[in-house]
């Protein structure tokens, strides 16, 4: 179900155009990977529920989409539901009432298409832990599988009730080697669904087998999940990296307690990165060195560029918090990136020039190698005091979201 209450920015924009255009047609059952399915957002069919595990997600008082626990403190849910800032995540049937817990961080799968929906999983790391036991994850699933669906969307298209947690049950139709669909045989998603549970039993052991991720626009022929099976190999691997204890000297951590020892410090060349960092009184293992910060405590850290900040080498963009890993044109290895414009000043730091990429027609930053001229230096950051410049940048960066596509959430 598609509602504008639902949406933000960009997405209510088009969302807005393709409803004067008449672009709001139900599509085809099997036309799954079409930019016309829309992302899914509630239960139609279904009843009242409380499971403990299953979170709103939340921006503001509106709701957003829905989420499962999966560790103590990582929900998992669709990668469309996370495009810009993270929501936080409520726990309760009711998102009016329940308790609210701040999202620290985003891992989305690094090939999600927001067109097609491709790759739609993502998973959000709490700031605590709510106090639930985590859905435990399937191995395998078959067709045929009943499902139990969970979550806080609509219980049809035209439902305007405040969000509740619902429940309903239904049937996997056809299973594709990353999802599979199914119909409302009784219940099936609708808007306010998107990134929720499908729960069945295997072995006598009920297991999170599917992301709600898209459907039909009216909820009343056809849903899509993706399958948790086909990305345990995404999902595993972060959830061992963002447990408690997990994070050893010089690792990326997110919270205190994630480091084995030292403290979780903010890189110093990249606040929004952070590494277990101990004190230098027994010296440092290599990579890191005995570096004071500007209070001057000496605590082992990485010499920038930090891994995953600007400048840093790379294999793949998942290694980036930028999420671009790219080699420069005129000659070089992958490094942590950013786009900018020649014509914009403000996009690459302090001794990082705008310059052309390698196997794309995009411009990034790069520091410059030693031989090449510099001519007029790109300033980085943007001030308080930066004027005309500042309102530039804020244009361009404007212009940029625009551009970006995505889904047409429930």
């Amino acid at each position: 179900m598609v509602v504008l209450q639902h949406l933000r920015g960009d997405r209510a924009l088009r969302l807005l155009i393709a409803l004067f255009a008449g672009a709001c047609g139900a599509p085809a059952e099997d036309s799954r990977e079409e930019a016309t399915l829309e992302a899914r957002a509630a239960i139609t069919n279904g009843a009242a529920t409380s499971d403990a595990n299953v979170a709103a997600l939340v921006s503001g008082s509106t709701l957003v989409c829905t989420a499962t626990l999966v560790s103590p403190r990582v929900l998992l849910t669709a990668a469309h539901c996370v495009p810009d800032a993270p929501p936080d995540a409520v726990f309760g049937a009711d998102p009016a009432r329940g308790t609210r817990v701040r999202v620290l961080a985003v891992k989305r799968h690094p090939t999600f298409d927001a067109k097609t929906l491709a790759d739609d999983v993502a998973m959000l790391l709490l700031e605590s832990a709510p106090g639930a036991t985590p859905a435990t994850l399937a191995s395998t699933i078959d067709a045929g599988l009943a499902i139990r669906l969970v979550g806080f969307g609509k219980t049809s298209a035209s439902d305007t009730s405040p969000p509740l947690e619902r429940v309903g049950t239904s049937t996997i139709a056809s299973l594709g080697a990353k999802d599979f669909s199914f119909g409302p045989s009784p219940s099936q998603t609708c808007g306010g669904d998107s990134g929720g549970p499908a729960f069945a039993t295997i072995g006598g052991v009920e297991v999170l087998v599917g992301v709600t991720s898209s459907g039909d626009t009216a909820c009343a022929s056809m849903a899509r999940d993706v399958r948790v099976d086909a990305y345990r190999a995404f999902i595993d691997p972060w959830l061992a990296q963002t447990a408690a204890g997990a994070a050893k000297a010089g690792d990326r951590c997110f919270y205190g307690a994630n480091c084995a020892s030292g403290e979780c410090a903010p890189a110093l060349d990249d606040p929004a990165l952070s590494f277990c960092a101990p004190p230098c009184d027994a010296g440092c293992p290599a990579p890191l060195a005995c570096i004071a910060d500007g209070s001057g405590r000496k605590l082992c850290r990485h010499p920038a560029p930090s891994p995953g900040a600007l400048g840093a080498t790379c294999a793949d963009a998942t290694e980036c918090a930028s999420g671009r890993c790219l080699a420069p044109a005129s000659g070089g290895s992958g490094v942590c990136t950013s786009t900018c414009f020649r014509d914009v000043p403000g996009f690459c730091a302090s001794g990082y020039e705008c310059a052309a990429a390698s196997g794309t027609s995009d411009l990034a930053c790069f520091a410059p190698k030693p031989s090449e001229a510099r001519g007029c230096s790109v300033r980085g950051g943007l001030g308080a005091n930066d004027g005309p410049e500042g309102f530039a940048i804020a244009i361009a960066l404007l212009f940029l979201s625009r551009r970006r596509a995505t889904p047409t959430s429930r």
